[in-house]
């Protein structure tokens, strides 16, 4: 596989983020070389570990790393800065800078239906995140804009950073009659206000694309509503021009956003990643967690060659056992109850690739990167010959692309006890998130 720049989204959960599907969708469209996947991170500090380690060439962040990741940036752009949350990081000169699209994405959701700002009342639900980025970009746009939330003083907090008007909850419904346009940013689907409040002539947007009582409630009283999804795809698509430097192409990605998540319930789960990142020891113990039968590919062809992977390789060579490895692959049922290792080098097979994200859930494996480059000469097969570490850390930083191109998620693994228990427990919540959904 080529060389090609590698971003990723980070977040926790982050099974459930559709980033990887509009931007890919963006790539192909635009002609450029690139691959995206998923960060299941624990922490910001780790984002910032492996954005390093890979050379990420960009980030988009979701919850909960949006305020968390600042201090681990290089650099704050304006927005991000005044609103204390960012939720795209640009790699520049080699250093880090976080930006924030949300704005964007509020007001070019709104102007694409047509919806004029300038001079309009604007009502927004929430003083989080979401809600100052909603602030931040409608007061831009030039809207006469209030903020109402539950706990009155961070609204108060919100309105005097952005210089707009601020209610106190009990005076909610005289604003609501008042407003022209509603955005509501809560991290709840429960109703805000009576139903009653609303009119046909408002415009109704809600931050949860996943949907929400206020978007039913206005659906019969004829107002006109922005979903969610809207948000989401033109954040991304201000994202994609900062990451590329080239416009999201936004028909492309909202085709791709409308073709709904992939049902990822009833797959087997497969462990991709460099040797020695630990596949193997994280394999067997996550299939004890979650009580599924373990297979690893490297066993299953030492079966049947009926020699160890290494007198593979002495005897037959590289394309031998890659033959072999892959007719494994290709026998494998991948059932639901399964858990899969599969070899360093099995991903660099674009058919095994395909095997794998049709039918699994692919995690990649990605053990600290200065022990993985510490691995012992000689060590392994591939590794005869080389007679220093900077050659082995030469031979992952070529993989990086295709175990981005294979994995729906990457996973770290510091390679302690501990780290392998919190890998697996990682991939167990994510799992379980996927399962509920």
């Amino acid at each position: 596989m080529p060389e090609a720049a590698v971003y990723a989204v980070a977040g926790n959960p982050v099974l459930h983020s559709r980033s990887p599907e509009l931007f890919v969708a963006g790539f192909r469209a635009v002609g450029i070389d690139a691959v995206y996947t998923r960060m299941a991170a624990r922490t910001a500090k780790e984002i910032r570990l492996l954005a390093d380690a890979l050379g990420l060439m960009g980030l988009n962040i979701t919850s909960p790393f949006k305020e968390k990741i600042l201090p681990c940036l290089d650099e704050l752009e304006p927005e991000a800065r005044v609103i204390g949350a960012v939720n795209t990081i640009v790699r520049k000169n080699g250093r880090l800078v976080g930006h924030n699209t949300d704005p964007a994405g509020v007001v070019n959701a709104l102007i694409a239906r047509g919806v004029g700002l300038s001079g309009r009342k604007a009502l927004v639900l929430g003083a989080g995140g979401a809600a100052r980025a909603a602030v931040f970009g409608l007061v831009r746009a030039g809207c006469r804009v209030t903020i109402v939330n539950r706990t009155a003083a961070k609204a108060e907090a919100v309105a005097k950073q952005m210089e707009c008007a601020w209610i106190g909850q009990m005076k909610l419904e005289k604003v609501v009659r008042d407003a022209e346009i509603i955005v509501s940013c809560r991290s709840t689907a429960e109703r805000p206000f009576d139903p009653a409040l609303l009119r046909s002539d408002h415009v109704v947007m809600d931050a949860r694309y996943q949907g929400s009582q206020l978007v039913e409630d206005a659906g019969p009283r004829a107002v006109m509503v922005i979903p969610g999804r809207d948000w989401l795809l033109y954040q991304a698509a201000a994202a994609f021009e900062l990451l590329t430097g080239v416009p999201g192409p936004i028909r492309e990605m909202g085709r791709a956003l409308e073709k709904g998540r992939p049902d990822q319930r009833r797959k087997a789960i497969t462990l991709v990643g460099f040797m020695g990142s630990g596949k193997s020891t994280l394999g067997k113990l996550l299939a004890h967690k979650l009580n599924r039968r373990y297979e690893d590919t490297d066993a299953l062809v030492e079966s049947a060659a009926g020699a160890d992977v290494p007198e593979i390789f002495a005897r037959a060579g590289e394309a031998k056992f890659r033959a072999m490895e892959k007719e494994v692959v290709r026998s494998l049922d991948f059932a639901p109850n399964t858990v899969v290792s599969l070899g360093g080098g099995a991903v660099l097979d674009p058919e095994v690739r395909a095997m794998i994200k049709a039918r699994a859930i692919s995690f990649w494996i990605c053990a600290d990167p200065g022990k993985t480059s510490l691995l012992p000469p000689g060590s392994r097969p591939l590794l005869k010959g080389m007679s220093a570490p900077a050659e082995i850390s030469a031979l992952f930083r070529a993989r990086i692309p295709t175990y981005a191109a294979a994995a729906d998620a990457v996973i770290f693994n510091g390679g302690r006890p501990k780290d392998l228990e919190t890998a697996a427990e990682r991939i167990k919540d994510e799992i379980h998130q996927i399962l509920a959904s």
